[in-house]
């Protein structure tokens, strides 16, 4: 047997499984609804005639009195970028010794901010 009558064999082969698999999921029984059924989600009845939503919408979250955008800037500036990653990496280390070096400015600074 040649190599491209081994290749040609483990084709139909392969076809052959496929096809057997996919005849046993096309052939497995499904559930039908007759075709004079219509089935509509419906919210409770509303007897004043008005839209109610399904859900209570989330509040927003309250404003905080303190502004954090400062802490660790130029980090969070790097790391939202879009450079190369091996540039980010580079400049990673530089950017951490920034923010550290000027942290106690940056809390000041989300105080009034």
């Amino acid at each position: 047997m040649t190599i491209h009558q081994s290749i040609a064999a483990r084709t139909l082969g392969v076809a052959v499984l496929l096809l057997t698999l996919g005849s046993a999921v096309y052939a497995a029984p499904r559930q039908s609804v007759p075709a004079n059924v219509i089935q509509i989600a419906q919210a409770p009845d509303n007897k004043s005639g008005e839209l109610q939503p399904r859900y209570q919408p989330v509040p927003p979250e309250e404003k905080s009195w303190y502004n954090d955008s400062y802490l660790f800037a130029a980090t969070r500036g790097v790391a939202h970028s879009t450079m190369q990653p091996v540039a980010k990496v580079a400049l990673y280390p530089l950017t951490v010794v920034f923010d550290v070096v000027l942290l106690p400015f940056a809390a000041i600074g989300g105080l009034f901010g």
